[in-house]
């Protein structure tokens, strides 16, 4: 599956380089809980930029069912066109403001990642375009609120 036409992959790939990034380390550990727990062909075709996926339409569909799982929280997203100079935002989403935790993981998990999946449903991009996830283990999200 090709989500990205190879010449513009190859150019943002050569962007990323040159701007001292690495494309290298998809699979390393900078990219949070969700990133390390990935499916190896999800990874193979996703854009790495800094510690961030870039993944298509299914895998992100993919992503929030592996990451309801392994109860891990999808915050939100960034969608938008991969291009030469880095990734362009087109739209976005920080649904987890409307979805209080209540101390109760598994329910907040089943609760945000359901919204999660109904988001991007709903805005279904085209080729060339992407997204970023944002996502929490209970761990992480620990870490962020002491």
């Amino acid at each position: 599956m090709e989500w990205i036409d190879d010449l513009r992959r190859k150019a943002f790939e050569k962007s990323v380089r040159a701007l001292g990034g690495s494309m290298q380390g998809v699979s390393h550990t900078n990219v949070g809980a969700l990133g390390r727990i990935l499916p190896e062909d999800v990874k193979k075709r996703a854009v790495a930029i800094g510690n961030e996926l870039i993944l298509s339409y299914e895998d992100a569909l993919t992503a929030i069912a592996t990451a309801t799982e392994r109860q891990i929280a999808v915050l939100g997203f960034d969608s938008g066109e991969v291009v030469e100079e880095g990734f362009r935002v087109v739209d976005y989403t920080g649904y987890d403001r409307d979805i209080d935790f209540t101390g109760d993981w598994n329910a907040y998990v089943a609760a945000i990642n359901t919204e999660a999946e109904r988001w991007i449903r709903a805005h279904r991009l085209g080729n060339n375009h992407g997204y970023i996830l944002t996502a929490t283990s209970l761990e992480e999200f620990s870490q962020i609120r002491h």
